[in-house]
């Protein structure tokens, strides 16, 4: 006999589970899904308390904390501070009770059963539609068109989706302009970077009844590089409406946002350059620019957090995020933290490059010169015990093999700092 259902936690999961709930809602298995939806398996942070039993009812939240779905747990193992989950999966009632719209054009999310395109063909896309691509959809005379643009999670940086959404909608109302019946609708979905992408857009053309369509030769990426970094010309294989979400995405140098990452121990300098270069840019004046140091952050921002690894982490990873989104509508955000581990450097990379660019500048004044100046005692008192885990004597700093420049001011005026730092962007196109 089955066990009765028990009220259980509430959670929000990383962005790609939460996809991948929502389309088994929709009735689409994931890739590497052993059973066909309601049911599911799925990796969760670990809950509250005890692993949760047979018959538990997760309420599953989105980031904003609305209820998404409930997964009524089969089975759990916990593995590698990971919980891996067994069950079936249905929509919350709050979910369904809501008439508000959720996500952009709510309007476009419809179910299978909602936008049957029986015989379709079926361009399965989280880009701007290419015409290589579109011809491919439109070869078979009188045959329906459905384009599907995925939304969710990228492992690959590329336009929102919304930008994608405006531009293949003017798409299919060109066919539809030239006799075609065409629709257009839009699934929450993970992106894996891996061959699992093409098998889930195969799951979804299938789904929604029709056959997918996959261009025979895809426009090249590094054409695709070339020309929003100003140094090709623009490409003839997408249409205007593409070419427009592409640049909205990716602008030109000057006008694509930059997080600039200062990184170094304590007392090398590095605050004093971000602070000069980011008034030599405001002086410059064809960008705005805003500081992120490491010190004011800490009271502001990450009040509260200690310095430990985790709460170190913490406070560049919220740096990053600040700072991504300064990056993402065109800004340049300079930041100073000490940002000692290679790892959270790579994510704050992630997050800035996802909508603009990212340049790390390794201040890499040695850790003697540092100790000489220290001018808040720091490190003397790190000596004596006073300090737990302070970067380069009781906590390790990883030096950067990444760095796009590196500076040692030892022997170096902050004027000369600051000048390489300027020069660095100014080669870029950036100013």
């Amino acid at each position: 006999m089955a066990a009765e259902p028990t009220s259980g936690p509430a959670l929000t999961p990383d962005p790609i589970t939460l996809a991948v709930l929502e389309l088994a809602l929709l009735g689409i298995a994931a890739p590497g899904s052993a059973a066909p939806p309601p049911a599911v398996a799925v990796e969760l942070d670990p809950l509250p308390g005890r692993k949760p039993a047979p018959g538990t009812e997760i309420t599953v939240t989105d980031a904003e904390g609305a209820p998404v779905a409930v997964l009524t747990v089969e089975s759990a193992a916990t593995r590698k501070r990971r919980l891996t989950v067994k069950g079936t999966v249905r929509r919350a009632a709050a979910a369904t009770d809501d008439d508000e719209p959720r996500g952009a054009y709510s309007g476009l999310r419809r179910a299978p059963g909602r936008a049957k395109a029986t015989g379709a063909a079926v361009v399965v896309t989280r880009d701007p539609v290419d015409l290589r691509t579109l011809e491919a959809a439109t070869a078979k005379a009188g045959q329906p068109v459905l384009l599907i643009v995925l939304d969710g999670p990228r492992a690959v940086p590329g336009p929102d989706a919304a930008d994608v959404v405006s531009a293949t909608l003017t798409l299919r109302d060109r066919l539809r302009r030239d006799g075609r019946r065409a629709d257009l609708i839009v699934v929450p979905a993970p992106q894996y970077g891996d061959d699992r992408d093409d098998e889930l857009a195969e799951r979804i053309a299938v789904a929604y009844g029709g056959t997918r369509v996959v261009a025979a030769q895809p426009p090249s990426p590094q054409a695709l590089h070339d020309w929003l970094d100003g140094t090709a010309a623009e490409p003839a294989d997408w249409p205007p409406a593409s070419r427009h979400a592409w640049r909205r995405w990716r602008p030109l140098p000057q006008e694509r946002g930059l997080v600039l990452l200062f990184t170094g121990l304590s007392g090398s300098g590095k605050s004093t350059i971000a602070r000069a270069v980011t008034d030599r840019i405001a002086e410059i004046g064809t960008r705005t620019v805003t500081l992120l140091d490491g010190d004011v952050v800490r009271r502001h921002l990450s009040a509260g957090l200690g310095f430990s690894k985790e709460d170190r982490d913490r406070n560049v990873e919220r740096i990053g995020f600040v700072a991504a989104e300064i990056a993402k509508h065109g800004g340049v955000a300079v930041c100073a933290p000490i940002a000692p581990f290679a790892a959270t450097r790579a994510r704050v990379r992630a997050l800035a490059e996802a909508h603009g660019d990212f340049l790390l500048i390794h201040v890499a004044t040695p850790l003697a010169e540092c100790e000489r100046r220290d001018r808040k005692g720091l490190y003397a008192r790190a000596r004596a015990g006073e300090i737990a885990e302070f970067t380069g004597i009781s906590s390790p700093y990883e030096e950067p093999g990444d760095a796009d420049l590196v500076l040692d001011t030892t022997g170096m005026s902050i004027t000369a700092a600051r000048d390489a730092v300027i020069t660095l962007l100014d080669q870029g196109g950036r100013l």
